[in-house]
């Protein structure tokens, strides 16, 4: 059986010894440009990211297969070595393992385009994403949150307007960014903004809730959505999570994050200038 797409351990040697805990996208016949680090998994992307330094060990504690791959390789184990006809075999199940399409881990970074990166923020080595402020969970002390997050992903393909796509996922963004394990999950939600606005010089809709969490800290965030700046009508979103407390990025850090988007002729992983 062929292995299907998803995220597996990155195959350059390289990039794992820079980042332990580098992905890269398999789309189920070869390895992509797309990368990310698992730290991205809840969050791409979010306010509630898990913190690094855990899912490394959780990686090191809870591995079932060891993944041995050349860097024009497919994924496979190393007892099996890869199917006889030389397609890839079923990778066995990680920690996580790969979550189905509609789960978080199917969620693509976008490419050609890049976020700034404010003063007191950092960027993401390996996508469009930037964050600050890492503190440990209210609700799971064995996990790290983050006060503020941004990040660009490629929109589900079943949407058709950049106001439908952005209503329909700021709920689920915001339940991702803001779940049970980690705050509580939210009791109540403000719609403060639901306009149309601009990114990059692309027309796009933009949704922003401040939620009301079980376990403090509350949030603000927004889901805005925009046809990709390089011409290709590909969809895309920009989300973004800040938690409401004294520690957390002003709020007027959002405006500007939408407003610095900006094309890149890069990979989409190449940190943007300081602003």
């Amino acid at each position: 059986m062929t292995t299907p797409p998803g995220w597996y351990p990155d195959p350059d040697p390289a990039q794992r010894a820079n980042s332990p805990s580098a992905e890269r996208w398999w789309d189920g016949s070869s390895w992509t440009g797309q990368t990310r680090t698992k730290a991205a998994v809840r969050g791409p992307l979010v306010a509630g990211v898990v913190g690094a330094a855990v899912l490394v060990t959780a990686l090191v504690v809870s591995a079932v297969l060891t993944f041995v791959v050349g860097a024009d390789s497919a994924p496979r184990d190393e007892a099996g070595g890869g199917a006889p006809n030389g397609e890839p075999t079923q990778p066995g199940p990680e920690p996580d393992g790969p979550e189905g399409p509609e789960g978080p881990e199917s969620e693509v970074p976008a490419t050609g385009v890049d976020l700034p990166v404010l003063e007191g923020w950092r960027h993401d080595p390996f996508g469009p994403m930037v964050t600050t402020g890492e503190y440990r969970c209210p609700g799971s002390k064995d996990e790290s949150c983050l006060r503020g997050s941004s990040s660009i992903v490629v929109a589900p393909t079943d949407t058709a307007s950049a106001e439908d796509t952005a209503k329909r996922d700021i709920e689920r963004f915001a339940k991702t960014a803001y779940s049970k394990g980690t705050y509580g999950g939210i009791t109540s939600h403000e719609a403060v903004a639901s306009e149309k606005t601009s990114v990059a010089g692309e027309e796009a809709y933009r949704v922003r809730w401040k939620i009301v969490n079980r376990t403090k800290p509350d949030a603000y965030v927004e889901s805005v959505a925009f046809t990709h700046p390089d011409g290709s009508g590909e969809m895309l979103l920009l989300r973004t999570g800040f938690d409401i407390a004294r520690s957390a990025p002003p709020l007027s850090d959002m405006d500007k994050l939408a407003e610095g988007v900006k094309e890149d002729e890069g990979t989409g992983g190449t940190p943007g200038k300081d602003v």
